[in-house]
């Protein structure tokens, strides 16, 4: 009897202690409110961090998709065209060709003469392939350039392409820029609406000539 009554009072177990069980409603309440507070916290850092990727993405699908088309060129020894329109944020295209004519990649009918292919297979890029690039905000350009197939520069060295892509809430954009060297860049406008990982674009020389004047 005496040894039962010890193991009672050194384990705590006995029939009137059931104080220390559960939680009250304190400290249910308290919980609450940290995990209100954590979460509030961590939502906006979730969505930059989701904006930030579909941003990258879409840029990284164009610049795929351009240096292919330049690759293609050097590789085949043959001249490749690159054609693009845009006439909203989800509507636009990117194509390519063999030869020096480009072709219409707004076209949906591959028995067309002007289809965007290229040794019989579809070569387009556009809204429906790529959800993330529904972010595209502006096509910059005049509709085509081509690439020379022995240096895979431009064949005419007056043409450029800028696209800019802007995440939902516009926080963060991206430009890929493809100068006359066949190169495509990946920047940012400015360091406010900057995607870490990439720089800012350098001023256009002749955008600084019109800031000077």
């Amino acid at each position: 009897m005496i040894r039962r009554i010890l193991s009672i009072r050194s384990t705590g177990t006995g029939p009137g202690n059931f104080r220390n069980q559960g939680f009250t409603l304190v400290e249910v309440l308290m919980t609450i409110v940290l995990l209100g507070i954590g979460m509030a916290l961590a939502i906006p850092s979730y969505r930059d961090m989701v904006e930030k990727r579909q941003v990258t993405n879409g840029a990284e699908q164009l610049a795929s998709f351009i240096n292919t088309a330049q690759g293609v060129a050097m590789k085949t020894n043959q001249v490749v065209t690159v054609s693009y329109s845009r006439s909203d944020d989800d509507d636009w295209c990117m194509g390519a060709v063999s030869g020096t004519t480009a072709c219409d990649c707004t076209q949906s009918n591959e028995a067309a003469a002007d289809y965007c292919k290229i040794a019989a297979q579809p070569f387009i890029l556009n809204n429906g392939h790529a959800g993330d690039l529904e972010l595209m905000h502006a096509m910059n350009g005049d509709g085509s350039y081509a690439f020379d197939p022995i240096r895979g520069l431009f064949m005419d060295l007056d043409d450029s392409l800028t696209v800019e892509l802007r995440s939902p809430s516009e926080d963060f954009r991206l430009n890929l820029v493809v100068n006359s060297t066949g190169r495509v860049m990946l920047c940012s406008d400015d360091s406010e609406h900057g995607v870490p990982g990439y720089d800012t674009c350098p001023v256009v020389v002749e955008e600084a000539e019109e800031q000077e004047l």
